[in-house]
């Protein structure tokens, strides 16, 4: 038996690694520019301090965009841009508070330089090969990658794919040949959800869940809630500003009152009032879906639902504690009751605080039904599983994106 040619982007098997061709992509923009405006080194003095703070800026903005581009997705163009924007106006406000000398010509030339090559790192690093041995879940992994085909000798390969639980007996050469090569053994379930950001549930291929009742996430949680805390208050006056403008639109489209309130299922399964701007005429119904109230809705309800200003007013949900910037959507608590009877792994999750935006709201968008559900959920759990800053700020970059488009909006 012959296994399959399976290629995965280097930064999803090699994930705590950063690559030594990132750290000199990162450092020549900085180095070229000042070479052009500066002239040859050395750079003393100020120049020398305005290239180093340069040269460090580009290096986390080269560091953060290898981290987000980790998990599954193709806005890769969006997570350079955000980036190297963030730290380039981080860099220009210690330049302003700090006094320090600055070239606009260096910054633009080393800035515009840094761009191209951040997305040619993405784009351009090469792809780890694994083989992919059949039988379960590795079945369902040949079915939706692209490109896969027979591989003749697994020197070829860098690693092994394989569904330890449900493993083709015929395939047991294959990986006894790859353990005795040193060859890195990847369980297909993890590979699944590097590939497609979702966690496995049809078909009996749930061992990927036993990881989410380990309990242990370390600090982050707390960091977490700390930083969308202060994140909120930051931008407190102008949420401020643009929820009193909401209001009054509102006010002058349905009347009073402007705000509805609507029980929502919250962390531990516990319910809470989570607060929305009213966007159809008449009182909301519980337990119904959106799609079916869509003739309640105004057309200024669907802007506001397009943009998501409708939901501003749940920031004060997560100055409460009840929510977060991030995390899975909250559920209505009747509809949250009834999949909990019907999908076992439903209640998981709980485990997180829901969020005002998350990964199956950016992936999959809004889920009517049974099924759809089902394959909300498994995005929902991906999140729960991965929990971390970088998948938080990938959430929130794409985020930017489903607004601009409307993206899963009812």
């Amino acid at each position: 038996m012959s296994a399959l040619e399976f290629r995965l982007p280097y930064r999803t098997v090699k994930a705590h690694s950063f690559p030594r061709l990132a750290v000199g992509l990162s450092l020549l923009p900085s180095l070229a520019a000042a070479l052009l405006v500066f002239g040859p080194p050395p750079w003393r003095g100020e120049v020398g301090v305005l290239v180093g703070l340069t040269l460090l800026a580009h290096l986390l903005a080269f560091f953060a965009t290898d981290r987000m581009a980790r998990y599954p997705g193709r806005e890769v163009w969006g997570l350079a841009a955000f980036n190297l924007l963030l730290f380039t106006l981080l860099l220009l406000a210690v330049l302003a508070l700090g006094r320090l000398y600055y070239s606009r010509a260096f910054l633009l030339l080393a800035t515009s330089l840094a761009f191209p090559l951040l997305l040619l790192y993405l784009h351009h690093l090469p792809p780890v090969r694994l083989a992919l041995l059949p039988g379960g879940l590795a079945d369902r992994l040949r079915g939706i990658a692209k490109g896969v085909r027979p591989i003749e000798d697994l020197e070829e390969a860098e690693g092994v794919v394989a569904d330890l639980h449900h493993l083709d007996p015929k395939a047991l050469p294959l990986l006894a040949e790859a353990s005795l090569r040193g060859l890195p053994i990847l369980h297909a379930a993890l590979v699944y959800e590097g590939y497609t950001g979702r966690v496995p549930l049809e078909g009996g291929y749930g061992e990927g869940l036993l990881a989410l009742s380990e309990g242990n996430r370390g600090l982050y949680p707390y960091f977490k809630r700390a930083f969308e805390v202060g994140l909120v208050l930051l931008f407190a006056p102008l949420i401020l500003l643009l929820g009193l403008l909401v209001a009054l639109l509102v006010y002058l489209d349905l009347g009073r009152p402007v705000l509805f309130a609507q029980e929502r299922m919250g962390l531990g399964g516990k319910p809470f009032k989570a607060y929305k701007f009213r966007t159809m005429r008449g009182a909301p119904r519980e337990g119904v879906y959106a799609g079916a109230e869509a003739d309640r809705i105004t057309p200024l309800g669907r802007l506001l639902r397009k943009l998501r200003l409708d939901e501003l007013p749940q920031l004060w949900n997560v100055l409460r504690g009840e929510m977060a910037l991030v995390g899975p959507r909250p559920e209505q608590r009747v509809l949250a009751e009834k999949y909990a009877e019907e999908i076992p792994s439903y209640m998981l999750r709980h485990v997180v605080r829901p969020g005002l935006t998350g990964w199956a709201q950016v992936h999959h968008g809004y889920a009517e039904g049974l099924e759809g559900t089902i394959e909300k959920l498994s995005y929902d759990l991906y999140y729960v599983k991965h929990c971390s800053f970088w998948l938080d700020l990938r959430i929130l970059v794409r985020t930017l994106w489903v607004i601009l488009t409307g993206f899963g909006a009812k």
